[in-house]
């Protein structure tokens, strides 16, 4: 008898919906609890964050240091792409931000650039995320464009766990419209925790952010509503990505995505539809189930990594979508290097305990990049 799979089968026929949501809410909470039983962070500066008002206007709140403790400060602007500042961690001078018109979801599939850099899962450590765009020559000490024609991928997963979520963000926001100015483009390929804090699903949020919304004066999860420019643009972003043949997406393409052969375009618009829905609804079929399955989506999917499946369903995967490489992030790996012989590459390293590593394409082969530029070629060994 097949010990395991009875006693599936026996959950599957007593549970009723009602009990399993009873099960995840316990589940859910006590994520949360231990979240913050281990976090001691407290409000502390952020923002801004740029909400749209009446009129053409927008209402910009952030939160700064002041001798009597993190005061919010506010400001109500107009135009349609007024510029903003964006106070970031080290620097005297703000970031210059020009707020941009929605425009049109960004492409699903791109040429293969020269150049090309990929990192995943920073989580809000704006540390390691300079400096690793400044290894890869992205961007220059005073965080200007100097990729030329180049690519940058982010592979899912800046938010929860670090304390820098928002600079971050504001970061590649205004580095994907330099970077198009040039020629080349900055890729943010949507994560788990992406879809999570979008959806409302906020357990590993940390304190910081949730004292920072009390003082707002706001709900937690308004902070990247619809309403703001930061939740607008994620709302919008792809959750896979071509470029040349090689597939970017988070946690990777389970057997049974690769099976089902549906256009990475239509994954792409199921997820933003339902993100800029009123509401959203667990997916029990169709193309955003393929996507935010918590086992076999593309957000979630950690086959490559964690019990791994063999060569031949890799092959059946890479067949299936007609790519030669996919670029994964999600799964932990002690650094940055190849799986199967080449046909993935895992970027998920832990950045905040200085082994912070990233990807680089130049000269017709990936290398692995360290935060004081070195490179080391990889090699694909089957």
């Amino acid at each position: 008898m097949d010990c395991g799979r009875s006693m599936r089968e026996d959950a599957g026929d007593l549970m009723t919906p009602i009990r399993w949501f009873l099960a995840a809410a316990v589940l859910a909470s006590t994520a949360r609890a231990a979240q913050d039983d281990k976090d001691r962070s407290g409000a502390d500066a952020d923002g801004p964050y740029v909400f749209e008002s009446e009129g053409g206007a927008w209402v910009v709140k952030r939160i700064v240091r002041a001798d009597a403790g993190p005061e919010v400060r506010g400001e109500r602007v107009q135009g349609a792409t007024p510029v903003i500042d964006v106070a970031l961690p080290g620097r005297d001078k703000p970031l210059k931000v020009r707020i941009r018109p929605p425009g049109e979801p960004p492409a699903s599939s791109v040429p293969a650039p020269e150049r090309l850099l990929a990192l995943s899962d920073i989580e809000g450590e704006y540390e390691s995320l300079v400096a690793l765009l400044r290894a890869g020559g992205v961007v220059d000490d005073d965080l200007q464009w100097t990729f030329g024609k180049g690519h940058v991928v982010f592979v899912g997963d800046m938010f929860d766990r670090g304390l820098n979520v928002t600079e971050c963000l504001w970061l590649l926001y205004e580095l994907e419209a330099r970077a198009a100015a040039a020629g080349g483009a900055v890729h943010f390929v949507l994560g788990n925790h992406e879809v999570m804090n979008l959806t409302g699903d906020l357990r590993y949020v940390r304190r910081k952010y949730r004292k920072n919304a009390e003082l707002l004066e706001t709900k937690l999860e308004d902070l990247h509503s619809r309403r703001t420019v930061l939740g607008r643009w994620l709302r919008t972003r792809n959750a896979i990505q071509r470029i040349g043949d090689e597939l970017f997406v988070h946690g990777g393409i389970s057997p049974a995505v690769a099976q089902a052969k549906v256009p990475i375009q239509e994954l792409n618009d199921a997820l933003r539809k339902a993100l800029m829905a009123d509401s959203w609804t667990k997916p029990t079929e169709g193309p955003l189930k393929l996507v935010t399955d918590g086992k076999t989506g593309l957000t979630w999917y950690r086959g490559y990594i964690q019990d791994p499946i063999d060569d031949k369903e890799m092959d059946a995967i890479l067949a299936a979508c007609g790519v030669k490489r996919v670029v994964v992030g999600h799964s932990v790996v002690p650094e940055v290097d190849f799986k199967f012989g080449g046909r993935v590459l895992a970027l998920d390293v832990r950045h905040r305990e200085e082994t912070s590593q990233a990807a680089i394409f130049e000269g017709g082969a990936w290398h692995r990049l360290l935060p004081d530029g070195k490179r080391e070629k990889l090699t694909s060994p089957r």
